[in-house]
């Protein structure tokens, strides 16, 4: 009976060693892609703060452009205060973002004036 304890024993000890030397193992994978993540979001802040800082510019014939299409939408004249860019074309959009974007500008309803058609 006691060369069966000493086995039993032997065998929990050898599990018990198995187990936690994975989980330590994992632990320490996670850690490391934690830390590599970190990286790339402080450098996905920093260019975006760097773009943040460059000049938006928008020439004439496109915010003329702009003008019309609002002109046609609410078949009238409106005052165009700001223009600025939703999405830049190098950075992939989340097609969450993208969907909650147009259901929020969806859900913007525009009254026609009177008199117009």
């Amino acid at each position: 009976m006691t060369e069966t304890l000493v086995t039993g024993y032997t065998l929990t000890v050898v599990g018990l060693l198995i187990v936690f030397t994975s989980l330590a193992f994992i632990a320490s994978v996670v850690a490391l892609l934690r830390w590599l993540d970190t990286g790339s979001d402080k450098r996905e802040a920093r260019e975006a703060a760097d773009a943040l800082e460059k000049d938006q510019t928008i020439d004439e014939l496109t915010l003329v452009l702009i003008s019309a299409a609002v002109a046609t939408m609410i078949q009238g004249r409106a005052h165009i205060r700001s223009v600025r860019r939703i999405a830049h074309i190098e950075l992939p959009s989340s097609p969450w973002s993208a969907q909650g974007r147009a259901v929020l500008h969806g859900s913007h309803v525009l009254p026609k004036k009177p008199g117009v058609n």
